[in-house]
This record gives structure tokens, C-alpha cells and sequence, in this order.
């Protein structure tokens, strides 16, 4: 079935066109969804134990390789961006919208990498008073910040380029 023309321009068959509003919007309603199910996982219970010393060393070598990971992606998410922003052609600069939200990603990738060493911070002080607990609400909100930050991060980007790709192909 051959694609239906307005205006010269590919319609879409629902006759919606999925603009930066309609993206935010899900993305907005699958951020809450992800967040509830998160909360979900903390109401499994939890029989308390006493954690052997190698179990909470391999309890800190997670949380910290999570960490490098997020701060390696975040600075990665840094370079993406700009290396996005600069190879963009000249002929035709990135719009100002589109500046913005390169500006708002690098933002929330600066701010993961923050949150980053805010739980590197407080996982120094849990282990210079001799103990290390990933569910310390310090490391715990730390942690998360990180995360969500760097999620929002690399949303902005894809957006950035689903946007600019959109505009190239409707001029």
C-alpha cells in the first residue's frame, strides 16, 4: 500500500506526527512506570543475616564497578554530544532548540558525574569508619541520583538526534 503525500511531505497512516512533545510525554510516563517498579523490589522481603567479610567486599566491588561504569558512560555521553554538535554541517547549523537540547544533556551527564563522586565521597567515609553498606541512604540517593541522571542524559541526546534527523528530512 503506497504511502499516502500532503504537501509533498510523507504522512504518517494515524495522521500523528510524533513531535518533541509526544516524546517527553513517554518518556515522562516510563520513567514513573520504571520508578514504581523499582519500588516494587523494595517491598520483597529481606530475611537480615549477618554478611560474612568476603560477601561485603564483593557487596563494595559491585556497587563501585556500577559506578565507574555510570561515570565512564557519562563521560562518554559528554564527548558524544560534542563530537555530535561539532561534526554538524555547516551548511546548515543545528537550530537553537537543538542547541538547547545539547546544552540540557551535557547538563545531566555533568550532574551524573557528580552525583558519581557524591558516592564515591560517601563510600570513602562509610569505609574510613570501617564498614560499607550499599543501602546507606547517602550512598542509596547518591546512587540513584546518578543513574536517573544519566538516563535523562542520554534521552536528551537521542532526541537531539531524532530531531535534527526529523528537520533534515522535511526540508
Amino acid at each position: 500500500m503506497p504511502d499516502r503525500q500532503r504537501d509533498g511531505k510523507r504522512a504518517s497512516y494515524l495522521r500523528v506526527r510524533f513531535g518533541s512533545l509526544r516524546f517527553y510525554i513517554v518518556v515522562i510516563i516510563v520513567a514513573i512506570s520504571l520508578h514504581y517498579i523499582g519500588l516494587l523490589f523494595n517491598y520483597i522481603p529481606v530475611k537480615p543475616m549477618v554478611i560474612s567479610p568476603d560477601l561485603k567486599k564483593r557487596e563494595l566491588d559491585l556497587w563501585s564497578e556500577m559506578n565507574k561504569l555510570l561515570i565512564a558512560l557519562a563521560t562518554a555521553g559528554v564527548g558524544g554530544i560534542g563530537g555530535y554538535v561539532l561534526k554538524e554541517d555547516k551548511a546548515s547549523p543545528l537550530q537553537p532548540r537543538e542547541l538547547r537540547r545539547a546544552a540540557a544533556g551535557w547538563i545531566f551527564c555533568a550532574l551524573s558525574l557528580y552525583f558519581g563522586y557524591l558516592s564515591y565521597h560517601e563510600a570513602t567515609l562509610m569505609l574510613n569508619k570501617g564498614t560499607f553498606d550499599s543501602t546507606n541512604p547517602g550512598l542509596w540517593l547518591a546512587s540513584r541520583f546518578q543513574f536517573w541522571t544519566f538516563l535523562i542524559a542520554v534521552l536528551l541526546f537521542a532526541d537531539l538526534i531524532y530531531g535534527a534527523a526529523r528537520a533534515r528530512r522535511e526540508s
